[in-house]
């Protein structure tokens, strides 16, 4: 089917936005805002204050950016302590891991 002159196919809705959900929403972010406020920052462990980061960077960045893969050859080590290592044998690891 050719593409009419005039026609109405892909227009926006003329439809408002629901007053239920723009009312529960609002009450929420106020919710939000509050528990945010009185979490004590310095109270939370490492991996407490990485979870914060991680939900709250799902609803504070576009979808499409946190599903995209940065790098294909991304990898993680889970480093138990760098003090077993001296500075030296340090530098050396990241300029063969960065190379």
């Amino acid at each position: 089917m050719p593409f009419k002159e005039g026609n109405q196919y892909g227009k926006t809705t003329k439809r408002g936005e629901g007053k239920i959900t723009s009312e529960i929403s609002e009450r929420l972010k106020g919710l939000l805002v509050d528990i945010l406020q009185s979490v004590k920052l310095e109270e939370l462990s490492k991996a407490e204050k990485l979870r914060l980061i991680e939900i709250s960077l799902r609803y504070t960045l576009p979808k499409k950016i946190i599903e995209e893969p940065i790098a294909d050859d991304f990898k993680v080590e889970i480093v138990q302590s760098i003090d077993q290592y001296s500075d030296k044998e340090l530098e050396d690891i990241l300029k063969e891991r960065c190379s």
